[in-house]
């Protein structure tokens, strides 16, 4: 199972079926499964025609809209990698991510600021040896397209991508490259664990058809990517929000009947004090939403007040550089360990243990040490991306203990002393 294949079939299930919303004050649209997979299909076909194929490169630099999943499934499907990068970030941080992932295209929003470009294309110049990428400029869900794209030329040309039509075939896809990175380590996930990841996250967290899962994080991220490919796998509906932020969250959830939210525990903390200040129920305030998940909780302060209003909510653990989340706290356990950072990992195919910080061996169950990972969820380092680095232990650099069960609990970073 790859991704345009887990798109396929969704479409085919229910074409009219709304996979995502693009979030606005006035406008917000609706994106119907068969709308995405026209857009993916011809989106692919002009990756092609631009050149992209097999261990290429695709940056996308775009806000937080549907256009990611469209670009993410098309660039995969060619046997590219795509890789998000947030166009929130400094610009000297967006050149540098550029320069480093050497892309073939890359993917701006219509609007980027003229200074984003004129350094991209300083940059460029400053490189001579290595080709500029195409630029493909994207309107986003309420621009037209600019009549003429060729401002946004670093070097390597510019196109804008094709209007949607029906009637393409499925294309013959195969291999299983990386599919995925992320800035700025660019550590690679080949596409069937990025799949498997998908559809095992949306498993333990219940999502199917009528759920509406929300990140408070951009889908460029890590965290909030996986949990979007997450929602999709489960055949629920994902929220893009490039506005979204703690004053307009408690408000968006309501109005779109947000179902999941995955936060950073300052931001469930600041949603559930806003809750309790409007009242102490929570079918009046939050009538939908079902699973509040708090990424490496180390309070069960925000978890508890939002238990207080009926609303589950409980801590996972989302290592940095590790598809999150990485382990989830399954119903049932007790609100000792289901308020704070931890849970059974949500892939099976996985090791984890934990070790002393100064001799690097491992420690029994239940004494606390440094994390590591082995198994699907580690990435692979771009250079390597013909090799696999799932035999090999992957320090998360967080503190933890290994419960007899299988459980981790984290307890922090492992540098917070230093």
């Amino acid at each position: 199972m790859n991704l345009l294949s887990l798109l396929s079939g969704l479409t085919k299930h229910d074409p009219h079926a709304i996979i995502a919303i693009d979030a606005d004050p006035a406008q917000p649209v609706h994106v119907s499964r068969s709308e995405l997979w026209r857009r993916t299909l011809q989106l692919r076909a002009d990756l092609a025609t631009t050149g992209v194929g097999r261990g290429d490169v695709v940056a996308v630099c775009l806000p937080n809209w549907s256009d990611l999943l469209g670009w993410q499934i098309a660039t995969a499907s060619l046997g590219a990698c795509a890789v998000g990068l947030d166009p929130a970030a400094p610009t000297a941080e967006l050149a540098r991510a550029v320069t480093d992932t050497r892309p073939r295209v890359l993917a701006l929003d219509r609007d980027v600021p003229a200074t984003l470009t004129d350094h991209l294309r300083a940059e460029c110049a400053a490189t001579p040896g290595d080709p500029a990428p195409a630029v493909a400029v994207v309107p986003g869900p309420w621009s037209q397209p600019p009549v003429d794209p060729s401002a946004w030329d670093l070097g390597g040309g510019a196109w804008q991508p094709s209007a949607a039509t029906a009637g393409m075939p499925m294309p013959a896809t195969s291999g299983d490259e990386p599919a995925v990175a992320f800035a700025p380590g660019l550590a690679c996930y080949r596409e069937s664990v990025v799949v498997r990841h998908a559809t095992s996250t949306a498993t333990a967290l219940g999502l199917g058809d009528g759920d509406l899962v929300v990140c408070t994080r951009p889908a460029t991220r890590p965290i909030a990517w996986s949990f979007a490919l997450a929602a999709l796998a489960g055949g629920a509906t994902y929220l893009f929000d490039p506005r979204l932020d703690e004053t307009t969250l408690p408000g968006e959830l309501a109005r779109f009947g947000a179902t999941h939210l995955a936060a950073d525990e300052a931001t469930a903390l600041r949603l559930a004090k806003s809750c309790h200040a409007r009242s102490h129920d929570a079918g009046a305030v939050l009538p939908s939403l079902r699973w509040v998940g708090i990424a490496n909780a180390t309070s069960a302060d925000a978890a508890q007040r939002l238990d207080e209003l009926g609303i589950p909510a409980r801590g996972f653990y989302a290592p940095a550089g590790v598809l999150a989340p990485f382990a989830v706290w399954p119903t049932g356990r007790s609100t000792a360990d289901r308020w704070l950072g931890g849970g059974h990992p949500v892939c099976a195919d996985v090791d984890v243990r934990v070790t002393d910080p100064e001799s690097g061996e491992p420690v029994a169950d239940g004494e606390s040490g440094v994390v590591e990972l082995r198994g699907a969820c580690v990435p692979e380092p771009r250079s390597e991306s013909h090799g696999t680095a799932a035999a090999d232990w992957f320090p998360t650099g967080d503190l933890g203990t290994l419960t007899p069960g299988g459980d981790v609990r984290y307890d922090g970073p492992a540098d917070r002393d230093a």
